[in-house]
């Protein structure tokens, strides 16, 4: 048995000589010694047995029975947040105190402290905050305590009347319905309030009532009719189409003594206008047009006749265009009921009578702006900007009229010949809704044939 004392102080075996043994080393390497000794100056010894008997940052290697560094240092000896121990002290990241504690950033949802992916620090696992939160999706993105409040508002789908500027904002994650407001009516503006209650544009389309304001309604500055006119003469007026603040006869003209169309009427059986109310000249007596349901509209009218009557009740004849927009609200649809001819819809030659009917009389000869017998009964004067240059004195007219005829301008009117193989196509197109460029539908202006007549316009407030 191998006696001797361990060194406390240096850790080594001093150890003698075996009973009976020689002198000498007794080992040269490690290699030499038995599991659990390494040589030492030339003697087999040992330092430690367990980890405990090794000093602080280093542990027993029990096939040497030597102390030896509990680990490899790493990052320079430095501690970093890497979960490693880099200075070999037995402790991992114990610079970095705060990890796995609760954190956040700015106001967002709650992460923990973790080391950053390169482990020069930590960082808060919790969601960043966004520079805004412009979207409506109930989440707090920028993390300001609020949600959605940079969302835009988004147009709502209808923006015309009471409805334009109108728009839906964000609310709990969604865009609700569009609230238009307590007058606003859908599909329905039967209000006569001169509001665009439905948003569609027209403005107390479906309250209009086509009477006239006779009476006392003619003079107490009310729109008792709902057309958007205060008090106006001469009988009922519609809005046309396209062109604000202009407003159009409903029916035909009958000429009348008085303007508020009272005593004798003219032109409806015969020209038994006074001779004082000239196809042309000079006028010293004074007739009024008047837009009457019921009423044989005057025939005989020629242009400067037409255009007397309307200025004695305050109006004026039409422009072509008007006109046109009058009939039909649109100047790509060619008759007041729709795209095609309908013989017998309005009182034109074909089924007609051959005679002028009261204004009216035919329903579905209406246009989509409530105005009557735009396509025949009587051809219409129309106070043309453009006339020929060729025949500066004559006018155009519209809606053809109950008589088949086709005039030239000046040259004469030629009565229709329905065996003819373009009597059809020339029929069409003289009740359309243009009242232009067709040489069967320019009079001079002198002219006050029986089925010339006239309705009137009005530039109102």
């Amino acid at each position: 048995m191998r006696k001797g004392i361990w060194n406390l102080v240096a850790g080594v075996w001093l150890g003698t000589a075996a009973c009976g043994g020689g002198g000498g080393a007794e080992c040269a390497l490690d290699a030499d010694c038995p599991t659990g000794r390494y040589c030492a100056v030339g003697t087999c010894t040992y330092d430690c047995a367990v980890d405990g008997q090794c000093a602080q940052g280093y542990r027993c290697d029990p096939a040497r029975g030597r102390c030896v560094e509990g680990c490899t240092r790493t990052h320079g000896g430095v501690e970093a947040c890497d979960g490693l121990d880099n200075d070999c002290d037995g402790l991992s990241d114990e610079d970095f105190p705060r990890l796995g504690t609760a954190c956040q950033n700015g106001g967002c949802p709650a992460g923990v402290w973790a080391c950053a992916a390169d482990g020069s620090g930590e960082r808060c696992t919790g969601p960043l905050p966004a520079p805004d939160d412009p979207t409506c999706d109930g989440r707090d993105e920028d993390c300001d305590g609020a949600t959605d409040e940079d969302a835009p508002a988004q147009p709502c789908p209808l923006q015309l009347g009471l409805c334009l500027g109108s728009s839906a904002a964000c609310a709990r994650g969604t865009y609700p319905a569009c609230d238009y407001g307590p007058d606003f009516t859908a599909d329905r503006d039967d209000t006569c309030d001169r509001l665009d209650s439905d948003c569609d544009g027209a403005t107390d389309e479906d309250a209009l009532r086509l009477e006239p304001e006779a009476g006392a309604q003619a003079g107490d500055g009310q729109d008792n009719n709902c057309n958007g006119l205060t008090d106006e003469p001469g009988g009922v007026m519609v809005p046309v189409p396209g062109r604000p603040g202009v407003w159009i006869d409903a029916y035909e003209s009958t000429v009348f003594e008085r303007a508020d169309c009272a005593g004798a009427r003219y032109g409806e059986a015969s020209d038994d206008y006074p001779p004082g109310f000239p196809a042309e000249g000079e006028a010293t007596v004074q007739l009024h047009a008047c837009s009457l349901a019921g009423l044989v509209p005057s025939g005989h009218l020629s242009w400067y006749r037409a255009l007397r009557a309307c200025l004695a009740q305050g109006k004026r004849l039409c422009e072509a265009m008007e006109w046109n927009l009058g009939c039909s609200a649109d100047l790509l649809v060619p008759y007041p009921y729709g795209d095609s001819p309908v013989v017998g819809f309005c009182n034109d030659p074909g089924t007609g009578p051959g005679h002028a009917t009261p204004a009216g009389s035919y329903p579905a000869c209406t246009s989509p702006s409530r105005t009557y017998d735009m396509s025949g009964n009587l051809s219409e004067w129309t106070d043309s900007l453009d006339p020929d240059p060729l025949h500066p004195n004559c006018s155009y007219l519209g809606g053809a009229s109950y008589l088949c005829e086709l005039c030239d301008y000046a040259e004469g009117c030629d009565a229709c010949d329905p065996a003819s193989s373009t009597h059809e196509r020339n029929m069409a197109q003289a009740l359309n809704c243009i009242p232009s460029d067709r040489y069967f539908e320019s009079f001079p202006r002198a002219t006050a044939f029986a089925y010339l007549g006239a309705r009137c316009c009005l530039d109102g407030p």
